[in-house]
């Protein structure tokens, strides 16, 4: 019998490979770089805003990104380059994520960080 869960892993990597890019990941403490989290390099989905419709009153409604994202990690993919059994540190909200593929490589400070999903971190980032 097949594993559902298997499958999922699967796709979520497929779906990394085919559609991540290249960002880091900046950990900050209080404000500033934290050496014990120096920052990483990965591939991850970077999904930008204007997904989302907001009601501007005298029923007008518009799509607004407003500097919303997300990023998307696999889990297996978010390990140390030079010993994959080590895992990388966890994001947290304030810390920085910087597209490295975009032009201008624009930054996001995270908002929030959810791991209830099977094999992703889902970041939500808000423009810095």
């Amino acid at each position: 019998m097949t594993n559902w869960r298997d499958l999922e892993a699967k796709a979520d990597q497929a779906t990394g490979r085919l559609f991540g890019e290249r960002v880091r990941l900046s950990f900050l403490k209080n404000g500033v770089a934290d050496p014990s989290r120096p920052a990483v390099d990965i591939t991850a989905i970077l999904h930008c805003g204007g997904d989302h419709s907001s009601a501007l009153g005298a029923g007008f409604t518009t799509w607004l990104s407003a500097g919303k994202a997300e990023l998307i990690i696999d889990r297996s993919s978010y390990v140390d380059p030079l010993n994959p059994h080590i895992a990388l540190p966890m994001p947290k909200k304030q810390d920085k994520v910087r597209g490295l593929d975009r032009r201008g490589t624009p930054w996001w400070e995270i908002t929030s960080v959810s791991d209830r999903y099977s094999n992703l971190l889902v970041l939500a980032l808000n423009e810095a």
